[in-house]
């Protein structure tokens, strides 16, 4: 019996188990870390697509085999597509695997380290709306700040892209109208807001929300990005406080963070349209 036909009842050693189930009432997707002591499965990543009625998987992908590669939780996200019909993997930000249910059909681009080139084909990525390339929105942060620099200080001599490094602490994004994103970014020693426009791979706007600091330790699940329901505004909440907020017509406002009971915004103006700010999230 080949692999994409038997049961998700194996043996092997699991290092990371994460399945997803928001896509479609008739499968589930699964992402399986595996040692590889025991059984028949490869160490390595795996992306499975399980069709619930029958138990069975469907398909399989091999996302990467290199046993140095320390794949954590925080690191992987799996996609469904707008129609339900494929599901995707990325890691580090970056889609390398996407399987289509109704043609039983994958792509991958292998996992080797961290540099490794995602899936770039339109066809392959089509419907995954919500999906951002990390590393396109890295690079387009750095020519933002680069053409900033150039604006502020005109004798300054900005250092070029590949001078930053491309790893970051972490990012939370949310898909907004007509291309738009709404992108966390802590990169360790601040956290800003940045309105990103996928499509042109352009920074439009950035908000400073914080300075990291022993006093200040946030991590991506204290974090939500989120859009207002008309699609005007895109907003940062942390600790379930309302912290920044990008109007797409120009203004934004802020509250300095500065701890964890640093107050949140609180004109309801400016928090209209964001339901969970008033309730918590």
């Amino acid at each position: 019996m080949s692999k994409n036909e038997t049961n998700m009842s194996t043996k092997d050693a699991v290092r990371l188990f994460i399945e997803d189930t928001s896509g479609s009432e008739e499968y589930v997707a699964i992402f399986e870390v595996t040692d590889g002591t025991e059984n028949d499965a490869p160490a390595g990543g795996y992306l499975y697509v399980l069709d619930r009625k029958e138990g069975k998987i469907i398909k399989h992908l091999e996302i990467y085999n290199n046993p140095t590669l320390d794949i954590q939780e925080g690191d992987v996200k799996i996609f469904w597509s707008s129609d339900g019909s494929k599901c995707g993997l990325a890691i580090w930000g970056r889609m390398h695997g996407v399987i289509d249910i109704v043609r039983r059909q994958g792509i991958t681009a292998l996992l080797e380290g961290h540099e490794s080139l995602p899936i770039t084909d339109p066809e392959g990525l089509k419907g995954f709306e919500d999906y951002l390339d990390q590393k396109q929105f890295i690079q387009a942060r750095q020519r933002y700040w680069k053409e900033m620099v150039k604006q502020h200080e005109p004798n300054a001599q900005p250092g070029g892209e590949d001078e930053t490094p491309i790893e970051t602490n972490f990012i939370v994004y949310s898909k907004g109208p007509n291309g738009w994103f709404a992108v966390f970014e802590d990169d360790g020693e601040t956290g800003y807001l940045y309105l990103y426009n996928s499509e042109h791979q352009k920074v439009a706007r950035h908000l400073h929300i914080y300075d990291c600091s022993e006093k200040l330790n946030v991590a991506a699940k204290d974090v939500k990005v989120m859009w207002s329901k008309d699609g005007t505004k895109c907003g940062v909440m942390i600790w379930n406080k309302m912290r920044g907020i990008i109007n797409l017509k120009g203004a934004e406002g802020r509250v300095w963070m500065e701890n964890r009971d640093t107050p949140g915004i609180g004109d309801q103006e400016w928090l209209s349209g964001f339901d969970s700010a008033a309730s918590g999230w």
